[in-house]
């Protein structure tokens, strides 16, 4: 089971080249969200490439809202140039500065992409969002994608269905976000996210998890509110998942 941790943008080399640190060997892959709820603070790729260079593991996602065609190809043209892993398309939350450009849906981004010669050897993922319906998922796991980092997931069993065990079996990676909070924040943090995720203690989130073996590829960890519950809770997983702490090649 791949470990993924999400590294929120920021403006500080500072902050990123600490945590960068403290990430290493921890995590197999690193994903850093776009604007997230349409905020801007520095982007996705920008600090993927900056992770990258400091010898991590990283996915940058791209919000589709903000860009046409043309801009989808040059981000991928640096993403490589980078040394960034892969990209996740995604449309994002609306956008707190000018207007949704709306050129280019997620299903034409991947296409476009896998048709591009240079975006050759990038790894490429959309969301999945496990509340829909079995033609729904059965739809978007038809794309040519690599991995699908999967929302909305409460109980193992929404992951123990056709489109999904049909795609695994095709070489798709599925991997769920976990979120995570101090024990004492869950509640604001869950609030925050408008009921769309469930919330987990560290311990909560480890017997989570271990009753996904066998239905996911991975997980995605995520800790909004601190770097350092992001660590622990990675920390812990491995050694509950008997990982041996990962080279950072």
């Amino acid at each position: 089971m791949e470990l993924w941790a999400e590294v929120s943008p920021s403006r500080s080399r500072k902050k990123l080249s600490q945590l960068a640190g403290r990430l290493h060997g921890l995590a197999d892959y690193i994903d850093v969200p776009d604007s997230p709820m349409g905020i801007p603070v520095a982007h996705a790729l920008g600090v993927a490439g900056f992770l990258a260079l400091r010898g991590l593991r990283v996915v940058a996602n791209i919000r589709l809202a903000d860009i046409n065609a043309n801009a989808l190809l040059s981000l991928a043209g640096a993403a490589r140039l980078l040394g960034v892993q892969g990209l996740v398309l995604l449309q994002g939350d609306p956008p707190v500065y000018g207007k949704h450009v709306g050129q280019v849906s997620t299903e034409y981004g991947v296409k476009l992409l896998r048709g591009w010669e240079g975006a050759e050897g990038l790894r490429l993922g959309v969301i999945l969002s496990l509340a829909r319906g079995d033609e729904e998922l059965a739809s978007r796991l038809s794309l040519p994608v690599d991995f699908v980092l999967a929302t909305r997931l409460w109980e193992p069993g929404q992951l123990d269905r056709p489109p999904i065990r049909e795609a695994r079996r095709r070489g798709i990676r599925v991997i769920p976000y976990v979120v995570v909070a101090p024990e004492n924040r869950v509640g604001e943090l869950a609030k925050l996210l408008s009921g769309h995720q469930p919330v987990f203690t560290v311990e909560e989130m480890l017997d989570f998890v271990l009753g996904l073996r066998g239905l996911v590829d991975g997980v995605l960890v995520s800790s909004p509110l601190s770097h350092s519950l992001l660590v622990e809770a990675l920390r812990r997983l491995r050694e509950a998942l008997g990982h041996r702490s990962r080279g950072t090649d």
